[in-house]
């Protein structure tokens, strides 16, 4: 019996991860499901390429060596996301520094430099965050997470998440005004 892997559940998926002859097809649909996820994730989170390159992997293998027959899977995107958190943190830890801005994830060749310069200038806003309100806009806005999730990966309250979103946001928006203000008098429509 042929098996569609898209049109399996997340449980279902993680629980063909213990069955030898369905691993790899199951973890390639995960794979899919939620690397971009995780790699925005972890690229947000370090702000270096090579370094969100490593952590997304190393997630990956983490999360395929956790991988039990007896565990029920409830919230594969916050459990993926718990692991990169952790792995992120563990980077940082070792690096004893400063994240550097290397380049753009959203960065398109294409890109006129006024673009280039907005989404630098969005990056380094979300390096004055504090660390719990950075890391959960950046879950909201570029991994795409949902109240519950966020709150799930990083083991808080639903109330906290909203409040570190509320904030985080606010703070962003207080950060980044005075450039837009700026940028609308020099270029008025």
């Amino acid at each position: 019996m042929a098996v569609n892997y898209s049109h399996l559940s997340d449980a279902e998926l993680y629980r063909y991860l213990s069955v030898p002859e369905h691993r790899e097809r199951a973890f390639e649909e995960i794979y899919r499901r939620y690397g971009q996820r995780i790699y925005a994730y972890c690229r947000k989170i370090l702000f270096n390429t090579q370094d969100a390159e490593d952590a997304f992997q190393t997630t990956f293998l983490k999360f395929l060596s956790s991988v039990t027959p007896h565990r029920e899977m409830s919230n594969l995107p916050a459990y993926l996301l718990t692991i990169a958190r952790t792995t992120c943190m563990d980077m940082f830890a070792q690096r004893h520094e400063h994240a550097e801005l290397v380049e753009d994830f959203h960065g398109k060749p294409d890109q006129t430099v006024e673009a280039n310069e907005i989404n630098e200038l969005i990056e380094m806003a979300l390096q004055l965050l504090p660390a719990q309100w950075r890391e959960a806009v950046i879950m909201q806005l570029y991994a795409n997470m949902s109240y519950d999730e966020i709150a799930s990966a990083l083991g808080v309250p639903m109330t906290t998440v909203r409040n570190w979103l509320s904030r985080g946001k606010q703070r962003l928006r207080e950060i980044l005004q005075p450039y837009f203000e700026e940028r609308h008098v020099e270029h008025p429509h």
